[in-house]
């Protein structure tokens, strides 16, 4: 996948859930509501948070921040 494709599906799922850890999730695991999505956007996000902080905490870099912490997306239930 290019990074346009990317940045367009990425797009989409900030629309749809907003900034979120869930929209980042979505981008790989996809927008059907089923638990199993549900648990697969859960596990792409978990993934790319570790990233993240591994990141911003080795490098010194401060990244925007998000309206929900990754520890919320489990309590998200089908939004």
């Amino acid at each position: 996948m290019n990074i346009y494709t990317g940045a367009y599906y990425l797009a989409i799922a900030f629309k749809k859930w907003g900034v979120t850890w869930e929209a980042v999730g979505a981008y790989n695991a996809g927008f059907r509501k089923s638990e199993r999505q549900n648990q697969r956007r859960l596990a792409y996000a978990s993934e790319v948070y570790r990233i993240y902080t591994g990141i911003k905490s080795s490098k010194g870099i401060r990244l925007p921040a998000t309206k929900k912490s990754l520890p919320e997306i489990n309590s998200v239930q089908n939004n």
